[in-house]
């Protein structure tokens, strides 16, 4: 994957790497606030395209300031239903 950050309002648009048009347009960060440079955009950025790695357990933050929210474990999700002795389908019927 590849990014460009704009010059002047520092919004991104991420692409996979045999395309031209970008998958991703992140004008600011995911909460509203707003990148202050470019430096700060392509640090998202990175995070960002970094994440689609499985190897990779955090998410690019959601705001300015914010911590990387951590990924749902698989693994744990499947021993937590296994232990509840339910279903993926149940759980969410159940949280619904």
């Amino acid at each position: 994957m590849r990014y460009t950050v704009d010059p002047v309002n520092f919004a991104i648009n991420i692409y996979h790497d045999d395309k031209d048009i970008p998958f991703q347009f992140q004008p600011d960060y995911p909460n509203g606030d707003p990148f202050d440079s470019v430096e700060e955009a392509s640090a998202w950025a990175e995070l960002s395209i970094a994440a689609h790695s499985p190897e990779v357990m955090e998410y690019a933050p959601n705001g300015k300031g914010l911590a990387p929210e951590i990924k749902p474990d698989p693994n744990a999700k499947a021993a937590l239903l296994a232990k509840l002795g339910i279903t993926a389908d149940e759980a969410k019927l159940l949280l619904s």
